[in-house]
């Protein structure tokens, strides 16, 4: 039976009794997220209700954790990774603008103080900043009510894609900061043509999958960022965990084919920043935080 439990979970996680060992009577098993969706019918709106009666029953989450170790989260640790797990399912599937990730917590840590925006080359709090393809909002929301960040702050604009202006916009009311930060449309690919001090662009480099490489974000991306601090002494940061670094290193290439200098500024006091615990569900790679800005040279090539 001990084989047949370690044996019987899909995604392979060592130790999980996998979906079908949820239903039999025993006593506690342990279980990775994969399963106990399975177990509950694939159902996200109802998944973390589940894990917590699994949790009250005495039965335990596991994660696979770096280098394929398998850690037994605690109570927790198990109702934040399902809330996350459960935002990447149907009906709220996102691949990136549907939770807060890490890096945005990390941008929050960085820039909410003096030390921190040395750590990033920032020599002081920012007045004018615009962010690209905010998600939830969260970094907006946490910066503007942060008093190290919003004390020098006369504009945040954060955009996305229309259907999220909205729920946006209504979480910057229930928040009272409509008069720090503005929620407006911002297609990428569309030039920018205000100047400001700091364009912000957390988790946006994510891999689309099979996407025809026509409908892909990155180029479009690239362009709209060239088009905020070329000619200008604006500073782009962009903050992602690595996931595809072939498709990352593809997209900074454009940025420098558009006449923007790179400049990965991940130092070891930046890091410090960083937090201690990662939650981004189902990515491993390491936090990286880029400095983009106007290299002063001729841009060489216009990617569509």
């Amino acid at each position: 039976m001990d084989d047949y439990i370690l044996d019987c979970c899909g995604s392979g996680v060592i130790g999980c009794c996998g979906a079908v060992g949820l239903v039999r009577d025993g006593g506690a098993q342990s279980f990775c997220l994969d399963c106990v969706y399975e177990d509950n019918g694939c159902d996200a709106v109802t998944l973390l209700s589940h894990v917590e009666e699994l949790l009250a029953a005495g039965h335990r989450v596991l994660e696979e954790a770096a280098g394929g170790v398998v850690r037994c989260l605690t109570v927790g640790q198990a109702l934040e990774a399902a809330r996350a797990y459960a935002a990447l399912c149907p009906p709220f599937m996102d691949s990136t603008g549907g939770r807060e990730w890490d890096c945005s917590r990390w941008l929050t840590a960085l820039l909410s103080c003096e030390a921190g925006r040395r750590a990033v080359g920032l020599p002081a709090a920012p007045q004018r900043v615009l962010e690209l393809g905010a998600g939830t909002g969260d970094l907006a929301l946490a910066l503007g009510s942060n008093p190290g960040f919003a004390a020098a702050l006369r504009e945040y604009r954060v955009t996305d894609v229309e259907g999220r202006v909205g729920a946006i916009r209504a979480r910057i009311a229930q928040r009272g900061l409509e008069g720090v930060i503005c929620a407006a449309e911002l297609l990428w690919g569309t030039a920018v043509d205000e100047a400001f001090d700091v364009v912000l662009v957390c988790e946006t480099l994510h891999w689309k999958g099979d996407m025809p490489a026509e409908e892909d974000t990155i180029a479009p991306l690239a362009a709209t960022i060239a088009s905020a601090c070329r000619g200008r002494p604006t500073v782009a940061l962009l903050a992602h965990r690595e996931r595809c670094a072939e498709r990352e290193a593809s997209f900074y290439a454009m940025c420098r084919r558009r006449g923007l200098a790179t400049e990965q500024c991940t130092s070891a006091a930046g890091l410090s920043y960083a937090p201690a615990e990662p939650h981004d569900p189902g990515v491993r790679g390491r936090l990286v935080l880029m400095r983009l800005r106007d290299s002063g040279e001729a841009c060489e090539v216009d990617e569509g």
